[in-house]
């Protein structure tokens, strides 16, 4: 029986403009209201998950943010927080200091940009409020410093044609205590070690006394594979990497066919009790 939904979102409940469908919206409203309990797990900020749960969702739910680096309940109390080690971020900055990658800081809220070729967007939405322009990796590194900042999350990207040059370099971080996952075909996280959304979710199972094979996990790409691979449901979206394919349990439509409210309506269903 599932008790529990976690959905990725970029290509996964978001589609192609960022949004969660009329469909996908009503699917959780009415899992949550049958009383499931239900999750974001996002590489994404709390601020941006936050929006998703206040301006389209308006259910309660567990925000799994920062690839599980952070999670916070539904209401708003956080029962995981495992920042990244500054000597671990400083010494990741001093290897990549000349190698002119973009490179992103993520902290609880705010996201930190350096972009050699000046484009300064995020791999999941363009400049705002919580967005802030670096204008060198050593501004970075001065940030880092700082302690009253926290930072949770170090992003490295780079145009197609350095891809190679980028997991080379990435290569070289492998003997840090670090986890590193792919969330675009030329974007990478790097986390505290063990920290992923599979970490997160275990918690919660602990947390709700729920087990995780009564879990349901939908994804699309690197950064979800473990969570799709270990939940009793895992659902890889059509749209997904074929990694993600391999290890799950079925695949549902892609992200612009409401694929999440396509398997959210069979299991109220109880297709799969």
């Amino acid at each position: 029986m599932i008790k529990f939904i976690g959905t990725d979102l970029d290509g996964t409940l978001l589609n192609s403009y960022s949004k969660i469908s009329t469909q996908n919206a009503q699917a959780i409203r009415n899992a949550v209201n049958s009383g499931i309990v239900f999750a974001i797990c996002s590489g994404r900020t709390l601020h941006s998950v936050n929006k998703f749960f206040e301006k389209d969702l308006k259910v309660p739910g567990y925000r799994v943010v920062l690839n599980g680096a952070v999670v916070v309940d539904s209401k708003g109390k956080k029962v995981v927080d495992q920042p990244l080690d500054r000597d671990v971020i400083a010494e990741i900055l001093k290897r990549a200091q000349f190698s002119k990658f973009k490179i992103v800081l993520d902290g609880l809220n705010d996201t930190y940009i350096y972009d050699p070729n000046r484009h300064w967007n995020t791999y999941f939405e363009g400049m705002g409020r919580h967005h802030f322009k670096e204008q060198s990796v050593n501004d970075l590194m001065k940030l880092n410093d700082q302690t009253d900042i926290d930072i949770y999350k170090v992003c490295f990207s780079c145009p197609p044609k350095r891809l190679h040059e980028l997991q080379k370099k990435l290569e070289s971080f492998t003997a840090l205590p670090i986890t590193i996952s792919r969330s675009g075909s030329t974007y990478f996280e790097i986390n505290g070690q063990d920290v992923t959304k599979l970490s997160a979710l275990q918690h919660i199972s602990e947390h709700e006394t729920i087990p995780m094979n009564e879990f349901m996990c939908f994804g699309d790409y690197g950064n979800d594979l473990e969570m799709v691979k270990e939940a009793g449901y895992g659902v890889a979206m059509a749209n997904a990497i074929d990694k993600v394919k391999e290890v799950a349990w079925k695949i549902t439509d892609n992200n612009n066919q409401n694929g999440v409210a396509t398997m959210i309506t069979r299991v109220l269903n109880k297709e799969f009790d």
